[in-house]
């Protein structure tokens, strides 16, 4: 796995999503996935991980810093898995109800981004930004029963992401990681109908 500069490199919240991978291949909720959406891919860890580890049949890629798109497609190559790997700016639309699985570790700081790095860590001044940014657009991307991996921090404004979550899904893991000033949280969600 490369990590060129200017991307974010895999990080305790990368490893919490990781585990909730491994734990949705091991449960009774498991069907081999055909399209996935790694969402935010910065390295492209995530759907690397979900390709090899047999869960996703093909992963779209997308991120909104070129450096990134860059990394996850030197990743690709790297890992022989170009051919099941599609990689787009985060300008690029994709339709409805494509994926049967998002996978996404947004940025969750509070805090304004003054470059492409900062636009891996801080989501805006209130904390919760881009993370609901992200809620919205898994749930228009996902089929009705499709998954929904989501990692924030409780710096974040919680509760206006929890309320986020609620509109369109249904929780069935949860995942946390404690540091003494903040508790990483990683949700395993599957799209439970229309959003209201």
């Amino acid at each position: 796995m490369s990590v060129l500069k200017d991307v974010y490199e895999p990080s305790d919240d990368t490893w919490l999503a990781s585990k909730l991978l491994d734990y949705y291949r091991g449960s009774d909720l498991f069907r081999k996935l055909d399209v996935c959406v790694d969402m935010g891919s910065g390295t492209g860890f995530l759907g690397l991980y979900s390709l090899v580890k047999g869960i996703c049949g093909r992963v779209i890629f997308i991120d909104i810093n070129e450096k990134a798109l860059v990394n996850t497609s030197l990743n690709l190559g790297l890992n022989k898995l170009g051919g099941r790997g599609l990689i787009l700016d985060s300008s690029t639309g994709l339709r409805d109800s494509i994926a049967e699985l998002v996978i996404a570790n947004p940025p969750y700081l509070p805090g304004n981004p003054m470059d492409d790095l900062d636009k891996a860590f801080y989501t805006g001044p209130e904390g919760y930004e881009v993370v609901v940014e992200f809620i919205r657009e898994a749930c228009r991307l996902l089929r009705v029963g499709g998954f929904f991996i989501l990692t924030y921090s409780s710096l974040s404004n919680t509760g206006v992401i929890e309320r986020e979550i609620a509109k369109c899904f249904g929780i069935n893991k949860v995942e946390s990681k404690r540091f003494f000033f903040e508790e990483l949280r990683g949700l395993l969600l599957e799209k439970s109908g229309v959003r209201a």
